[in-house]
C-alpha cells in the first residue's frame, strides 16, 4: 500500500501542467465555462435579436440588421479583408432623430372690422363702398355699410347728372337656448336727371330737363334658432316705405307714387324618419298700399303656405319638392293659385352632375323695384301679378378643383308678363316717359359657361353666354330685351401685393316699338387694377367703357362715356 502513494502522487505531478495550460487557455479566451467556438461556425435565421455576452470575438457579420452607423452587404464574402477594409468605401451617415413634421395651425381668416373703399372718376364722378363691424361684447355685435355712385355732366347736350346712395345697419344678438336677434335697418336716396323730350311743345311747358327724386326706408326684425343643421326656425317682420317724385314741370307728366310693404315669414325645419331627408314648412304673408297723383290707393297681397321635401337618394340624387297654395290679390283680380316647385340633382360621377327644374309660382315686382331697374318710369303705374309655368335643365362639368363648364336651358310661359313702354304724348305721338305694361309672354333661352381657376390664388376667369327669344304671346318680341348676352371677368395676380382684373358685358340688339328702330347692340370693356400697399392701405384704378361707345340702354338717354376712376382702400 505504501509502495502504490509515491507512484499515484508521481502521476499526478506529471498530469498538473497539462491542467493548468488548459485552464489559462480558457481563461485567457473569454474567462467563462463555455467552449470556445468559431462565429462562422454559428448561423442564426430568425427576426429576432439575440446576445451572446461571452463572445469577444468578431460579431457575426449581418446579424444586426438596423446598424447606427453603417451596414455592411451581408452577401459579400466575409473575412477576406480586415474590418478596417470592409467599411473603408462605406459611405458613413449620421443618424438621429429625424426632422419633426411642419407644424401646421389653423388660425381663423384675418378679420375686417372696418372697410373703405373711395374712389373719383372723370366728369365728377364719386364711387364710395364703406363697411364697419364692431363687437359690443361676446354677444352682441353691429355692422353697416354705405354704397354711393354718381356723375355729373358726362353728356354734352342735355343735363346728365344722378346719385344713388344707399346705407344699411345690424344689430345681432344671441340670446339664450340658441336663438339669435337681428334687427336690421336701411334708408336710400337718389335722384335722376331724365332727358329732354325733342319736341318744342312739350319742352316749352317743362322748362328745364326732368328729373326723378327717390327716398326709401326699410327695417326688418329677425328671429333664429338653429339646433343643427337639420332642424330649427326663423321667423322674420319688416317693412319699407317708399316715395318717388318726378318734376316735369307743370306739365301732366309730373307726379308723386308713394308704397308701403310689409311681409311676415315663419319656416320650420326638421329631419325626417330616413337618412339625409329634410321637412320645411313655411307660411309667407306680403301685402303692400300704394297711391299715385293720378288714382287712388291701391292694394296687393300675396300669401302662401308651402310644404317643402328634400332628400338624398344613394348619395347620388337629391331631390327637392316644394307644394304651396298662394292667394294673392291686386287691382285686377283676387284668386288662388298653386305654387309647386321641383328639382333634381343627379351626380352621374364625381365629375359630372344633371339638374332638372319644373316650377309654377306667382311673382310681383315692388314699385321701388321697377323705379330702381326703369330710372325712366312715369309716376303712374298700377301693379299686377305674373304667374310662371317653366322648366329647365343643366348639366355641371367638373374637370378639377376649382374649375366647372356648365350649360343648360329653360322655358317659361308667364301670365301677366311685366314689360316697360313708353307713352306716346299728343300732340305729335312724341315718345315720353316709360309705363308698365302686361302681356302673356314665352321665353326660351339656352346658356353656357365656364368658372376656372387655372392657377389658385393667381389666375382666375369666369364667362357665360346665352341666347333667348322673348316673345308675347299677342305677337313681336317683348320690348328691350335682348336675344344674346355674353359677361365674362378675368383676374390675375401676378404678385402678391398687386391684382389685375377685366370684365365684359354683351348685350344684342332690342326692339324699341315706339319709334319702330332697334337699340343698337353694344359691348362694355371695364378693366382695372389695385396694389396693397400693406395690411391697412390699397390704392386701385378702374376704366369703364374702354372703347368710348355711345349706347343706351334705355331709348332716349345715352348712358355714360369712357371714364377714369382712382382712389383709395383703407382696411381697420
Amino acid at each position: 500500500m505504501m509502495s502504490k502513494t509515491p507512484i499515484f502522487f508521481l502521476f499526478i505531478a506529471c498530469l498538473f501542467p497539462a491542467i493548468t495550460i488548459a485552464q489559462d487557455r480558457q481563461a485567457g479566451a473569454d474567462n467563462t465555462l463555455l467552449p470556445e467556438i468559431n462565429p462562422q461556425d454559428i448561423e442564426i435565421r430568425s427576426e429576432f435579436k439575440a446576445r451572446f455576452p461571452g463572445l469577444r470575438r468578431q460579431p457575426i457579420l449581418g446579424f444586426n440588421p438596423t446598424p447606427r452607423v453603417f451596414q455592411i452587404d451581408p452577401n459579400r464574402i466575409p473575412f477576406i479583408e480586415t474590418r478596417e477594409e470592409a467599411v473603408a468605401n462605406i459611405a458613413v451617415t449620421q443618424l438621429g432623430r429625424p426632422e419633426p413634421p411642419t407644424r401646421s395651425v389653423l388660425r381663423d381668416p384675418q378679420r375686417v372690422n372696418g372697410y373703405l373703399r373711395s374712389a373719383l372718376g372723370s366728369y365728377l364722378s364719386p364711387d364710395i363702398n364703406g363697411y364697419g363691424y364692431y363687437a359690443l361684447s361676446e354677444n352682441s355685435a353691429v355692422n353697416g355699410n354705405v354704397n354711393l355712385r354718381g356723375s355729373t355732366g358726362h353728356l354734352d347736350g342735355p343735363e346728365s347728372s344722378f346719385r344713388y346712395l344707399d346705407a344699411n345697419a345690424s344689430f345681432v344678438h344671441k340670446l339664450k337656448n340658441g336663438i339669435r336677434l337681428s334687427f336690421d335697418v336701411g334708408a336710400l336716396n337718389d335722384f335722376n336727371d331724365l332727358y329732354n323730350i325733342d319736341d318744342p311743345n312739350i319742352q316749352s311747358q317743362i322748362g328745364e330737363t326732368a328729373s326723378k327724386d327717390y327716398y326709401g326706408f326699410n327695417g326688418q326684425l329677425r328671429l333664429q334658432k338653429v339646433k343643427n343643421t337639420l332642424n330649427g326656425w326663423d321667423l322674420t317682420l319688416g317693412g319699407n316705405l317708399f316715395n318717388t317724385t318726378l318734376d316735369a314741370g307743370s306739365t301732366a307728366l309730373s307726379g308723386e307714387t308713394d308704397e308701403k310693404v310689409s311681409h311676415l315669414s315663419f319656416s320650420y325645419y326638421w329631419p325626417g324618419q330616413k337618412i339625409y331627408e329634410t321637412i320645411r314648412v313655411t307660411g309667407n304673408l306680403e301685402s303692400a298700399t300704394y297711391s299715385a297723383d293720378t288714382f287712388d290707393p291701391e292694394t296687393w297681397v300675396n300669401a302662401e303656405a308651402a310644404l317643402t321635401y328634400e332628400r338624398l337618394f344613394n348619395f347620388s340624387t337629391r331631390v327637392k319638392a316644394k307644394g304651396g297654395v298662394s292667394y294673392i290679390t291686386d287691382a285686377f283680380d283676387s284668386k288662388v293659385m298653386l305654387s309647386p316647385e321641383v328639382e333634381i340633382i343627379h351626380y352621374l360621377n364625381e365629375r359630372l352632375s344633371v339638374t332638372g327644374t319644373a316650377f309654377g309660382r306667382p311673382k310681383l315686382r315692388t314699385l321701388q323695384e321697377h323705379h330702381q331697374y326703369n330710372r325712366f318710369l312715369s309716376a303712374d303705374n298700377l301693379l299686377r301679378h305674373s304667374y310662371d309655368i317653366g322648366a329647365g335643365a343643366e348639366a355641371n362639368f367638373q374637370l378639377f378643383g376649382g374649375n366647372r363648364v356648365f350649360g343648360g336651358v329653360t322655358y317659361t310661359r308667364t301670365q301677366n308678363y311685366a314689360f316697360y313702354q313708353r307713352t306716346l304724348l299728343a300732340p305729335n305721338d312724341t315718345p315720353g316717359f316709360y309705363s308698365l305694361t302686361y302681356g302673356d309672354a314665352n321665353i326660351f333661352e339656352i346658356y353656357a359657361g365656364a368658372n376656372q381657376q387655372l392657377v389658385p390664388h393667381k389666375f382666375w376667369a369666369n364667362v357665360k353666354a346665352y341666347a333667348r327669344s322673348p316673345k308675347l304671346s299677342a305677337g313681336g318680341d317683348i320690348p328691350y330685351e335682348e336675344k344674346i348676352g355674353l359677361e365674362g371677368a378675368l383676374s390675375f395676380k401676378p404678385v402678391k401685393e398687386l391684382t389685375l382684373n377685366t370684365w365684359v358685358e354683351y348685350l344684342g340688339k332690342r326692339q324699341s316699338p315706339e319709334t319702330g328702330t332697334e337699340l343698337k347692340a353694344f359691348a362694355l370693356l371695364n378693366a382695372g387694377a389695385e396694389y396693397q400697399v400693406n395690411d391697412k392701405i390699397g390704392v386701385f384704378a378702374k376704366l369703364l367703357n374702354i372703347t368710348g361707345q355711345e349706347y343706351e340702354i334705355w331709348k332716349g338717354y345715352q348712358e355714360r362715356p369712357f371714364q377714369i376712376f382712382g382712389g383709395i382702400t383703407l382696411k381697420l
